[in-house]
């Protein structure tokens, strides 16, 4: 803002400058302010009139072109002549055309090349005056009219400088129109001096603009502008409630046929209620009015509404609007992104039976595999990527679903704008916080054991032990005296220090510990397949993808601790398998309960923590503690996993909801 001082100086200037808003002094300083000297506007002046406003207007991303010369003169001004200059009247006329330019370079171009400039120009004047037909928000005091011209110029009219603002009240002040005149029709002579001191301020590149706040009249003038423009009818009516959502549904039923019996005007019951006070609890707190109902509330005609009369009714539909009363609380949301509650089913019995069979296939692998130092690299890259894709379904899918701030199934109302939401880059702050602490620990373990532990360095496995028979049991003898953080180090073997007396007793006992574990654990992922079916299937996919990504290498854990113990490949297959079937049984109860937003968001919240407590504390110190004889290529691996997940989930999160099935 400048200083204050300033304006008031510029604003003395101008205001001795016009001489209270004479219309010749007008007229004299636009001649002057192109033509130094000249008092009338003579062709040579028009050219440079003309070559001066063209500067002055810019048409956003094209160009606006030059249309306008001397020759076009005559169809503003109907006596104009090259042989003389323009007259008074005529150069009002020109300024209101000019205006015009200003205010809608392209229209005005296209008129004055289609020869209709002065009839476009009468059509602008009669707009901004509000003595025409179109009598929209421009009609009303002198200063909505002016506001109403600045307003239109603001797109075109480019000024040299957004310093030094004349404002509405200073441009009506140089045309001597105080504020109690602005709130009169403006007289032709007013009008006149209104274009002609707007021109001469764009001419000189003033910065000009609309008071910044509306007269309190500009409400009423946007609405009739709409549904007026003299009354509102009542089908205007009907048409202003329909925009706000208001009017009787149609399970309505007219709330005061009831007290028909007792009154039957209907115009005089309503004040009578009136009278009486608002109780609390109204039996009227929840009633959907139709436009009809509010005017026989009122007493009014249904013919049309006044002013007066519609800002009388004003109150009714803002009660309506606090109220909700004619919110449709009956309708029930359409299954998210069309699924059908068919469709649920089978897709989440798809995705369970596709991670069932992918564990299946991962265990038939190990049993086949010829190389455990490359087999203990593709299971790390496992545990990192489903690391990432457990920890990112938790954060970027089932937390935003809990707190609300990620709706599914509407397209107004999805938490999701161009490229993501603000949630989700702060979510990718936290992610960033868990990498960073990973990449230091892992990077300082690695460093701290090499330097404690060289003499272990040049021991590596037999390449003669790839025995098909064998390979389990050597995999096992590989990984003796090394530390298991957590059954996630499937290939990492089993602890060998023997804390209890009886071995043979554990051993048996181990196994069906083991399977029962592994059923409730599975049991959890089938509820949590089950509730992100129901929110959607791509929320479905996503966490789809982070329990398949943790169950392969937890079901080959679980698979080589029953090895272990003794129990033969056909047993322990049979023991995974009836494991695996205790997630169809969660499956299932979780998309039978899972019918409202309200248990979708417990069962996410559930699932949110075990995917968090696995990812986090049973699988990422494995990924940290883990041993290898190439260390750097297993963080290597284990980076890309981890982020891989992060990204394919992230990816999900951002455009999800671009993602269309055909």
């Amino acid at each position: 803002m400048p200083p204050p001082c300033v304006v008031l100086l510029a604003l003395a200037a101008n205001l001795a400058t016009f001489a209270h808003g004479s219309r010749g002094t007008i007229y004299a300083e636009v001649a002057s302010s192109v033509s130094p000297g000249a008092g009338r506007l003579g062709d040579g002046a028009l050219h440079s009139l003309f070559a001066a406003l063209e500067d002055r207007v810019q048409c956003p991303g094209v160009s606006c072109g030059k249309c306008l010369s001397a020759e076009h003169v005559g169809q503003v001004v109907g006596n104009y002549s090259s042989a003389r200059p323009v007259d008074l009247d005529g150069f009002f006329r020109l300024a209101a055309g000019c205006c015009f330019y200003l205010s809608s370079a392209p229209q005005a171009c296209r008129a004055v090349r289609q020869g209709r400039w002065g009839e476009e120009t009468e059509a602008f004047l009669r707009a901004v005056t509000g003595h025409g037909d179109s009598g929209g928000r421009g009609g009303g005091p002198a200063s909505r009219r002016l506001n109403f011209l600045l307003h239109n110029m603001d797109k075109y009219y480019t000024p040299d400088s957004k310093q030094n603002c004349l404002t509405t009240t200073h441009i009506l002040e140089e045309i001597d129109a105080s504020r109690h005149h602005a709130e009169d029709d403006l007289q032709n002579d007013t009008v006149d001096a209104m274009f002609g001191i707007v021109l001469y301020h764009a001419l000189r590149g003033d910065c000009m603009t609309a008071n910044e706040l509306p007269e309190k009249e500009y409400f009423l003038d946007f609405i009739f502008s709409r549904y007026g423009p003299d009354n509102v009818t009542l089908e205007a009516l009907e048409s202003l409630m329909k925009a706000l959502n208001l009017g009787a549904r149609k399970q309505h039923v007219d709330v005061l046929a009831h007290d028909h019996q007792h009154d039957h005007d209907h115009r005089k019951l309503p004040r009578h209620s009136h009278r009486e006070g608002h109780q609390p609890n109204s039996s009227w707190d929840q009633s959907c009015f139709s436009a009809t109902d509010v005017l026989k509330i009122y007493g009014l005609n249904q013919s049309g509404l006044s002013r007066d009369q519609f800002a009388q009714i004003s109150p009714a539909l803002v009660q309506q609007l606090l109220s909700k009363a004619c919110t449709d609380a009956e309708a029930t949301p359409e299954p998210t992104d069309g699924l059908s509650k068919t469709e649920r089913y089978v897709y989440a019995t798809i995705a369970n039976l596709l991670i069932c069979l992918m564990a299946m296939l991962g265990i038939v692998t190990l049993l086949c595999t010829s190389c455990s130092s490359v087999f203990q690299l593709c299971i790390q890259f496992c545990i990192s990527l489903a690391v990432g894709s457990l920890t990112g379904d938790a954060l970027l899918h089932l937390l935003p679903t809990v707190l609300g701030l990620h709706v599914h199934g509407t397209e107004d109302k999805h938490g999701h704008s161009e490229g993501g939401s603000d949630y989700t880059y702060k979510l990718l702050v936290l992610m960033s916080g868990i990498y960073y602490f990973y990449l230091m620990e892992a990077i300082f373990s690695i460093i701290s054991r090499k330097r404690g532990h060289q003499h272990h360095h040049g021991e590596v496995s037999d390449p003669h032990h790839c025995d098909h028979d064998k390979v389990i049991q050597m995999y096992q003898r590989e990984k003796k005296n090394k530390h298991s953080i957590s059954q996630a180090d499937l290939v990492e073997g089993v602890t060998n220090e023997k804390t209890q007396e009886d071995p043979s007793r554990e051993k048996k006992l181990l196994p069906y510990m083991i399977t029962i574990g592994d059923g409730i654990h599975n049991f959890a992922d089938g509820l949590a397949i089950g509730a992100a079916f129901s929110i959607s299937w791509k929320s479905g996919l996503a966490t789809s993808l982070a329990v398949l990504c943790h169950e392969l290498p937890h079901e080959l854990g679980d698979f080589a601790i029953l090895l272990d113990c003794g129990i033969s490949v056909k047993k322990a297959l049979l023991l995974n398998l009836g494991s695996a079937m205790t997630s169809f049984v969660g499956l299932y109860i979780s998309l039978s309960i899972a019918t409202d937003s309200a248990a979708i968001e417990w069962i996410s919240a559930v699932t949110a923590g075990l995917f968090l407590y696995v990812g986090l504390a049973d699988m990422l110190p494995s990924m940290i503690h883990v041993k290898s004889d190439r260390p750097w290529l297993m963080l290597f691996l284990q980076n890309i996993g981890l982020l891989s997940g992060w990204g394919i989930l992230l990816l999900l999160s951002f455009y999800e909801d671009k993602i269309v099935v055909f």
